[in-house]
């Protein structure tokens, strides 16, 4: 298929078979296999101006690995030239990439790189700038020589600012003066000297160390976790491979040219699939990092290594082998997705992994456990519920609460004809017909915090509730064609009260299913106005746009080719969807959502499309507005979340943090102080402290107790919090309006 007659069809690209390029990009794709003139890598030369002025102190104690050599492979060239022609022909909102853009993409390469400008300084920022006007013609010619020369220098600042930091914790630092540490420097200059960067690095160790001080830590252990800490934050970087380098480097380009475009690596490709099917052939298991070990999380219900009985939560992996007899490879010190790459493979193959078990500590006894891998579904990131007996004007009403996580579905079982393929609509019809059994009377879909998934399950699942098929969202290409989506052909299976629960981080398909609740008149929604994401994407894999798909990875592509509106005619773009009843939030509008990013699309409408509403919730929504105000006016829960928010916002505006002792010290005695105000209350109304304000422990993620977190995490997913139950209210106070 050529590309030019590839606009009309890109409406439906996201069910239509493979698309392939044009000769013109075929041709220039496959020149960059051929013999090439390297450009002057005018970045390498720039950094010896500045390598080696800072001092970098290496213990002999200290795992260091060997900086692998990076350089781009024909495959990222590829990648590279293939992006580049899609996007700036068949993206929604087409940029050219032209010198602006080559600006755009230096700028937003430097923020991934480094986002708080710890790391280089201002000279190196002007030697990189020589080539700020040649990313278009990297881009566009696949030629990524001095991105990953850019690269290497940031891993040589790295190294040298992570050495420094180790250094700094051999010294005395003396918490008596007043000196302060800014939190947030995105907006900050780049530092100009080694020895301004060195004192910035100071601070930060300083930081690191007062906030463990406060928590109660000896000065040993800290010392301990902080060097354990900086150690495992260079490693991962200097791990860093080509794959990783030219996904950053083309992801500059794509995000720049719209905000919720994204290449992905072939290797991000398979976690992208992972997340939006819900399912994994591996052995169940979620790992995270644990000094220089990856760890098991989590153990998935009914998968291999559950079965198996010989893996338990906090075991390390030491080390993976492949096949009944393969050799096993030693793991220590590798990055976590490193580590899954090797325990994930195909259903049926057998893995072996050495552990060290949980309960032999750190010095136990390590054993190999063989496990066949299998296919994995994730319940625990499935739609899930809870049913709540609400007392409501002298009446109890039965209430569910339903939580869903996002708009997944297992697109390849789907494709291959799988008849029971994984999917939110078939679990949510599922969950409502054990509702409808149980004489439930009204429901909460909580779509807190659901960052949206499939656009086909956005429509399907509100069929559940309006019946179908029916319209529930409008798309418009570039090009102005308008077309609407519709949910599957089905009865309305839940015709009972329902409300929508939402916040600032409910977007996209969220926002499809809220807006079409408001525009049919068939559901409530409540929360916070939404993130404001308008647009619709597909993803295809690159190796699809070759004259041969099969012989190579390049990694996927998602990108923008449609914007979306609801059948009313609105954009949910940047103004996002606007709760009837408005929910107390702890989000910052200013910070946070569609209207954040610089390179939004605006708001727009167009014609409202051909629907006939089942409801009229207006009058409804009064008379709701009024008994939930009246409600939480006496109400010493709501009045406790409000105060929580309030302080959490407060504590989350303070930019610069003083570093002396007493000061910090008084700080967290008004925390302890309002902490256990907060408890109190929240012992005598008999609420949770699942969702109450702690004060910093100082850790970061792998470095806290396992058993802990993990008991806490349940408590938190198994938690009915303050809005919800208010929402369940309002449900309550719609079933006895009938």
């Amino acid at each position: 298929m050529k590309f030019k007659v590839l606009v009309a069809a890109l409406a439906f690209i996201a069910t239509s078979g493979c698309v392939y390029a044009d000769s013109e990009i075929v041709s220039k794709v496959d020149q960059v296999g051929q013999a090439q003139v390297i450009q002057p890598v005018l970045a390498r030369q720039a950094a010896e101006s500045t390598a080696g002025k800072t001092e970098s102190v290496t213990s002999g104690s200290l795992k260091k690995p060997q900086k692998q050599a990076l350089s781009p492979d024909i495959e990222h060239a590829k990648a590279a030239i293939i992006v580049s022609n899609i996007l700036t022909r068949f993206e929604y909102d087409k940029k050219p990439l032209d010198t602006f853009m080559s600006h755009a993409v230096f700028d937003e390469y430097l923020k991934m790189l480094d986002p708080s400008k710890m790391f280089f300084l201002k000279s190196d920022i002007e030697k990189f700038s020589a080539v700020k006007d040649q990313m278009n013609d990297m881009l566009l010619n696949g030629r990524l020589e001095i991105p990953f020369d850019i690269f290497e220098i940031y891993q040589d600042r790295v190294e040298q600012r992570f050495d420094h930091a180790l250094s700094t914790l051999k010294e005395d630092f003396d918490f008596s003066i007043d000196e302060y540490f800014e939190l947030d420097r995105k907006k900050s200059k780049w530092v100009e000297t080694n020895e301004e960067i060195n004192d910035l690095w100071r601070k930060r160790v300083k930081n690191d160390y007062l906030r463990l001080k406060l928590a109660g830590s000896s000065d040993q252990k800290i010392k301990d976790t902080l060097r354990k800490r900086y150690i495992n934050n260079r490693n991962q970087i200097l791990r860093m491979s080509s794959e990783d380098v030219s996904e950053m480097f083309i992801n500059a380009y794509a995000s720049s040219t719209d905000p919720h475009t994204n290449y992905y690596s072939p290797s991000s490709a398979k976690n992208f699939d992972v997340q939006i099917s819900l399912s994994v052939e591996g052995i169940g298991a979620v790992l995270q990092k644990r000094d220089e070990y990856g760890q098991i999380r989590e153990v998935v219900p009914g998968g291999p290594a559950d079965k198996s009985g010989q893996i338990q939560p906090g075991d390390r992996i030491v080390a993976v082998g492949q096949g009944a007899k393969g050799p096993m490879e030693d793991v220590i010190d590798w990055r976590l997705d490193d580590i899954v790459n090797k325990i994930r493979g195909k259903r049926g193959s057998t893995v072996r992994i050495e552990i060290i078990p949980a309960e032999g500590g750190i010095d136990g006894k390590p054993k190999v456990v063989t496990l066949v891998r299998q296919k994995v579904t994730l319940e625990d990131q499935a739609a899930k519920y809870k049913i709540l007996e609400v007392e409501n004007d002298g009446q109890t009403r039965k209430v569910a609460v339903i939580t869903i996580p996002s708009f997944y579905e297992d697109f390849d079982a789907r494709a291959r004809g799988e008849e029971n393929f994984k999917s939110v609509t078939r679990d949510v019809r599922a969950i409502l017909e054990e509702l409808n059994k149980a004489n439930v009377d009204g429901i909460v879909l909580d779509m807190r915090n659901n960052g949206g998934g499939s656009l086909t399950e956005a429509a399907n699942l509100s069929g559940l509730f309006i019946g179908g098929p029916s319209p529930i969202v409008q798309v418009r290409t570039a090009e102005g064609s308008v077309s609407n989506v519709r949910s599957m052909k089905t009865d309305m299976v839940w015709d009972k009260p329902l409300a929508v629960l939402v916040n600032r981080i409910s977007a996209s398909a969220s926002e499809i299913f809220a807006g079409a609740m408001q525009d049919y008149g068939r559901g409530v929604v409540l929360g916070d106005p939404t993130w404001g994401k308008g647009s619709v994407q597909t993803i295809r894999g690159l190796n699809e746009f070759l004259r041969r798909p099969q012989d190579e990875e390049l990694g996927s592509l998602k990108w923008t080719i449609q914007k979306f509106f609801r059948v009313n005619g609105s954009s949910t773009q940047v103004k996002g969807i606007v709760p009837d009843i408005i929910f107390p939030t702890v989000f910052d509008a200013k910070e946070l959502g569609e209207s954040s990013y610089e390179n939004a699309m605006p708001w727009t409408e167009i014609d409202p499309a051909s629907y006939k509403p089942v409801g009229d919730l207006k009058p409804t929504i009064v008379n709701l507005a009024r008994l939930h105000k009246d409600r939480v006016s006496e109400s010493g829960s709501w009045k406790l979340m409000q105060d929580e928010l309030d302080y959490a916002r407060k504590l989350s505006d303070q930019k610069v943090i003083s570093l002396n002792y007493q000061t910090r010290l008084e700080e967290r005695e008004n925390m302890e102080a309002q902490r256990k105000d907060f408890e109190a209350r929240r012992k005598e109304l008999g609420e949770s402290d699942v969702g109450s304000f702690r004060l910093d422990d100082g850790l970061q993620a792998g470095e806290g107790n396992l058993k802990e977190e993990l008991a806490n995490e349940k408590k938190r997913k198994d938690n009915i919090d303050i809005a919800a139950k208010e929402a369940a209210n309002i449900v309550a106070d719609m079933v006895n309006m009938k």
